[in-house]
């Protein structure tokens, strides 16, 4: 299948570059293209006009609504107040619809994330004059005049040798011109350069597995995973790769029933239940589950601001889902039953298995959660790939 780059973030925001699985119709993909150059431009409003009419074009492809959502979450970011909180309930509206026409569109994907994170890894900020060239470069590389932009790309370069997502652009444009040993090679230094950057691990990836280096493609995806497990694609692609050797991977789709939330006139924290725990779910292990997962999220964060402490999030998360799965063990333990939603089965044999920490850290990634990330792989070097091999999981 053919597929594509598209520009997922503003160059502002380290440029990131993804692979649309499918592509428009022949009548919308012409206007996605100068949509893709407007948005290099930074002429959102016109970009905005030409993805609604690729859209329109193409009502069954989710490319274009997927580039909508991702301009008006990028214009979020310089609105104020309502209009930015506008503008992103406008943007997570059409990055749905898009996910629902393709639940694999990777910018559709990381503009979710990013709405529900809120953050990206760590990556080196370039400064604006380097952006500016590489702003240029991308105008070059959606015109479709790939040897242009890598000059663009390499003058940045230079300009910056620790800018690591430039690295990725000029192999992308060898990539696009199917030279893999030199899309191989650039994707390389931009992972080594900065290994957090999953973008360089997973388009690595992409150059080594067109050279039939599955092993070697496979090993660059966990590295991409490790680098920032919330990215998506990262996942989409190993699950491909182990789907084609018979080792399928289960995705957890976790919907949280229950959460603490804080009443931002008074600093009080509620418990915001789903409706479905007041049915007939709410007499279930399930009920009594969930709420000790909010109840303990509740305590531990209204303390530290009675205390005027700093939350630990990923402490607060690890400590709310044991609370949690000791209520499941009780009330299993007191003929009261297991639980029933899948997740919070799977969650609780995850965790009699000693693997809640490793299945949050992987499944349920958020950026805030990075110093303790970074400990947990110190602490265990080839954790990712054992969890991957032993449970078949992924987010």
């Amino acid at each position: 299948m053919k597929k594509i780059r598209v520009l997922t973030m503003v160059l502002a925001l380290a440029g990131a570059h993804a692979y649309a699985t499918v592509l428009p119709n022949e009548a919308a993909q012409p206007l996605v293209q100068e949509g893709e150059v407007l948005t290099a431009q930074g002429k959102f409003q016109e970009a905005l006009n030409k993805f609604s009419a690729a859209a329109k074009a193409d009502p069954a492809a989710s490319m274009p609504l997927s580039h909508i959502a991702h301009v008006l979450m990028v214009a979020s970011l310089n609105a104020d107040g309502a209009n930015a909180a506008k503008l992103r309930q406008q943007s997570e509206g059409a990055v749905r619809q898009a996910l629902k026409l393709d639940s694999s569109d990777p910018l559709a994907q990381e503009v979710l994330r990013r709405l529900e994170d809120g953050k990206s890894a760590p990556l080196h900020e370039p400064s604006m004059d380097v952006l500016k060239v590489v702003q240029e470069g991308e105008v070059l590389y959606h015109g479709r005049k790939l040897d242009e932009a890598r000059v663009k790309y390499e003058q940045a370069a230079k300009m910056d040798p620790r800018y690591s997502s430039v690295l990725v652009f000029i192999g992308d444009t060898y990539y696009v011109q199917e030279n893999m040993p030199e899309a191989e090679a650039w994707f390389r230094k931009a992972a080594e350069l900065e290994p957090l950057n999953g973008q360089a691990w997973r388009f690595l990836s992409d150059a080594l597995a067109k050279q039939g280096k599955r092993t070697a493609a496979e090993a660059a995806l966990l590295s991409g995973i490790a680098a920032q497990p919330s990215q998506r694609p990262t996942w989409d692609k190993l699950a491909s790769l182990r789907s084609a050797q018979g080792y399928p991977l289960t995705a957890l789709q976790m919907k949280r029933k229950a959460s603490a939330v804080m009443d931002p006139a008074t600093g009080k924290f509620t418990i915001n239940l789903d409706p479905a725990l007041r049915g007939p779910e709410q007499k279930s292990s399930d009920s009594g589950v969930w709420l000790m997962l909010a109840a303990t999220e509740s305590g531990l964060r209204g303390r530290n601001r009675a205390d005027k402490v700093a939350d630990k999030p990923f402490a607060i998360e690890l400590a709310s889902w044991e609370g949690a799965m000791k209520v499941a063990d009780e009330l299993a333990a007191n003929g009261n039953g297991d639980v029933t939603d899948p997740n919070l089965k799977t969650m609780h044999m995850l965790a009699k298995a000693g693997q809640l920490e490793t299945a949050l850290m992987l499944l349920q990634y958020k950026e805030s959660w990075r110093p303790e990330f970074e400990a947990w792989k110190r602490e265990h070097p080839d954790g990712i790939r054992k969890f991957v091999d032993a449970y078949g999981l992924r987010p």
